[in-house]
């Protein structure tokens, strides 16, 4: 068995996306298309993976001034993603071969956001006990919030009369403009928290135009006015609220009750398996903000982790 490693260029391109096919623990957010839309911000360290000169693996990471390997500074999420097909020991050789390479391009430390298991299609922990084994420690740890459709939790009293007022005041969910939507959640992020959503509109405008079945959103208008809404990234098997917004006028009528509602309908319908609501925490994880679990929680949706390892090269 020959195991080569090779830093990404553009020759890489059909390489990068079979392996993105035929991974277990790939999504979207992966692809370089998405990743590239802010390559300027960045020094890309992303690495490919043959096994005997098949595409079995991707890294997505780059490098900052500090000798910093991040996988992935830009995105979410982070990791080795593999073929399905790959074995465990396998596997630890290619992770042995990445770590190496890294080391010859300069790099000194790595974070690795890892992927969580509910997001993976088959089991795919391989990586997190590579880290383990090679003395990595957990750096950060946030907490999530996921809602199983199969056996969902119903909602609280107070959600499921919220929905039920919105649309006794005649409120209507439905697709409409990921434009329209920033200016929403601008507007209300500026008002109650003095800050700007991660993406501008324009990137937005743009990922969405990149990938429309994956990226969308729903947005409750009330006599027109849009009122709440979700920015949904469709992972597959969970379909992730990266956005959520509700004006003053939307949350005294129950706006996003009825989003969220309408969501999960949805998600259903389109076979998805869960609903991800994100984090709930700052400061590294360490601090969690308890108003915003529990409006996740109220939704029926409970805790799981996201795990940010950190060791040197």
């Amino acid at each position: 068995m020959n195991i080569r490693i090779e830093r990404y260029g553009s020759e890489h391109a059909d390489a990068w996306a079979s392996v993105l096919r035929n991974a277990k623990n790939g999504i979207f957010q992966f692809e370089r298309a998405y990743m590239e839309y802010h390559a300027d911000r960045f020094t890309d360290l992303s690495l490919l993976a043959f096994v005997d000169d098949q595409p079995v693996a991707i890294l997505p990471a780059a490098i900052d001034a500090q000798c910093v390997v991040t996988s992935h500074p830009g995105l979410t999420f982070g990791g080795v993603v593999l073929d399905a097909r790959i074995r465990s020991g396998v596997a630890f050789e290619v992770f042995d071969g990445m770590f190496a390479f890294l080391r010859e391009c300069g790099g000194r430390r790595c974070v690795v956001k890892l992927l969580p298991a509910a997001l993976s299609s088959y089991p795919s922990a391989e990586l997190e006990y590579a880290l383990w084994r090679r003395g990595f420690s957990l750096q950060r740890r946030d907490l999530s919030s996921l809602l199983p459709l199969g056996a969902a939790l119903p909602f609280n009293s107070s959600k499921l009369q919220g929905a039920k007022k919105a649309i006794k005041a005649g409120i209507e969910v439905g697709a409409d403009d990921v434009s329209v939507f920033h200016a929403l959640l601008q507007a209300v992020l500026a008002a109650k928290h003095g800050v700007a959503p991660v993406h501008s509109s324009e990137e937005l405008v743009l990922l969405q135009g990149r990938f429309p079945e994956r990226i969308f959103c729903r947005l409750a208008r009330l006599r027109g006015d849009p009122v709440a809404g979700a920015l949904v990234f469709d992972y597959g098997r969970v379909w992730h609220t990266q956005y959520l917004a509700c004006s003053d006028e939307g949350r005294d009528a129950g706006a996003l009750d009825l989003v969220v509602q309408e969501l999960i309908r949805e998600a259903r319908e389109r076979g998805a398996a869960s609903l991800s609501f994100g984090t709930s925490t700052v400061e590294a994880g360490r601090v969690i903000n308890e108003g915003l679990l529990w409006q996740k929680e109220s939704y029926g949706a409970r805790a799981i982790v996201h795990d940010f390892y950190e060791g040197d090269l």
